[in-house]
């Protein structure tokens, strides 16, 4: 019997994947930029999302990108890359609401309201997420999972790592205490291994 289907794999938790340097460099940047708040299907609503974001520039994109395809790709057994003019976002959960449950699967509203609202619209298959502080920085802020009931607070340069589809549901626990800084990207799966 073989492997599952790419689609059907995760969610991967890798430790040390990014350098404590790399991720303390994200965090001054976001520090240094001005923070916008994130929608959830397109919608700034504080009450099933509090959260805020900093795109990273292009060459970071590049120096990250080198980062993270060898590890999925090799998780998933696929041959991935990256979407053009979609950038990694940095996202700054604070104390109050943390993230409700949702799937990272593109919707129709979705996309008919980035058309004006300015929100970034992240498509594709895989769903990436580098976890920037340690979790001795906050107090809440758990990754959950519904299937396989997962509740995650990884070290910092962690890689978590899941399809972005209906089948992985996830929500963000609430911040009760500090702020929690991931990094969140998507690839596109452009062949099988």
């Amino acid at each position: 019997m073989g492997r599952a289907p790419w689609y059907e794999r995760g969610p991967y938790v890798v430790d040390k994947v990014m350098a404590d340097g790399i991720c303390k460099d994200l965090l001054r940047y976001f520090r240094a930029s001005p923070p916008r708040p994130r929608s959830y299907q397109g919608i700034v609503d504080l009450s099933k999302r509090h959260c805020d974001y900093v795109e990273v520039p292009s060459p970071e994109n590049v120096r990250i990108d080198e980062i993270v395809a060898n590890q999925v790709n090799e998780l998933f057994n696929v041959r991935s890359q990256t979407l053009m003019n979609q950038p990694l976002l940095i996202y700054r959960y604070s104390k109050g609401v943390g993230f409700v449950t949702h799937h990272d699967e593109v919707t129709d509203i979705e996309l008919d309201r980035s058309v004006h609202n300015g929100q970034p619209v992240l498509a594709g298959d895989i769903t990436t997420v580098l976890f920037l502080n340690h979790p001795d920085e906050y107090v809440g802020g758990a990754l959950c999972f519904e299937k396989p009931a997962l509740e995650l607070r990884p070290s910092r340069g962690t890689l978590v790592a899941f399809p972005a589809t209906r089948e992985f549901m996830h929500s963000v626990e609430p911040i009760e205490e500090g702020e929690r800084y991931t990094l969140l990207g998507r690839r596109a799966v452009v062949g099988i291994i």
